[in-house]
C-alpha cells in the first residue's frame, strides 16, 4: 500500500497536466508510469545499465585493491578478486570464475550500495537489487526469468553468502 498511493498520486499529476500546445501527448515519455511487470522490469534494467556503466566509467582510473586466493581442487589456478573502494566504503567487487576445466575464464561483480548489493552478475546471469533485496533475475541476454519469491529469497542469500565470503577476504571477519 505504501508503494501504490505514491505511483496513483504521481500517475494523476502526470496525465492531469495538459501538454503545452505545439508539443505531441503521443510520444511515450521515459517518465510515464509503466502499465505491465515487464515495462516496469524493462525501466528498472536501462536504469541500473545506466548506474553500473556510469560507476565502471567513474572506477576506471581508480586502482582497486587485489588478491589471489589459493587454488581450489580442480582448479588450474586460484580466483582473482579485485575490489574497489570509494570513500572507504566497497563499491565494487569482481571475481574471476573457472569454467568446466578449471580454467578462470568467467567473471562474476558485485556493485555496492552503501552495505547493501545494488546488482550483481555472474557468467550467465544478472540479478537486480532494490534496497538491498533482489529484485529481478535475469539471463545473460537481459530476460527476466519469472521465479518465485522463494527462489529469490534464496538466490538472495546465496549472492550476498558469496559477496561476503570475498569481502572477510580483505577485511577479516
Amino acid at each position: 500500500m505504501k508503494t501504490a498511493l505514491p505511483l496513483f498520486a504521481f500517475a494523476f499529476l502526470l496525465f492531469s497536466c495538459n501538454p503545452k500546445s505545439g508539443t505531441s501527448s503521443t510520444a511515450p515519455s521515459e517518465e510515464s508510469v509503466p502499465q505491465t511487470e515487464e515495462e516496469l522490469a524493462n525501466r528498472m534494467i536501462t536504469k541500473v545499465k545506466r548506474i553500473v556503466d556510469a560507476t565502471d566509467e567513474r572506477l576506471v582510473t581508480a586502482e582497486p585493491i587485489v588478491d589471489t586466493l589459493p587454488a581450489e581442487e580442480g582448479m588450474a589456478s586460484g580466483r582473482i578478486i579485485k575490489l574497489w573502494l570509494e570513500n572507504e566504503q566497497a563499491t565494487k567487487l569482481t571475481v574471476t570464475e573457472p569454467d568446466d576445466s578449471g580454467q578462470m575464464t568467467g567473471l562474476s561483480t558485485f556493485y555496492f550500495a552503501g552495505p547493501d548489493l545494488f546488482y550483481a552478475s555472474q557468467p550467465f546471469a544478472h540479478f537486480i537489487f532494490i534496497g538491498g533485496k533482489l529484485e529481478y533475475w535475469t539471463d545473460e541476454t537481459w530476460q527476466v526469468h519469472p521465479v518465485s519469491k522463494d527462489i529469490l529469497d534464496a538466490r538472495e542469500g546465496y549472492l550476498y553468502d558469496e559477496a561476503n565470503k570475498y569481502m572477510s577476504w580483505f577485511f577479516g571477519n
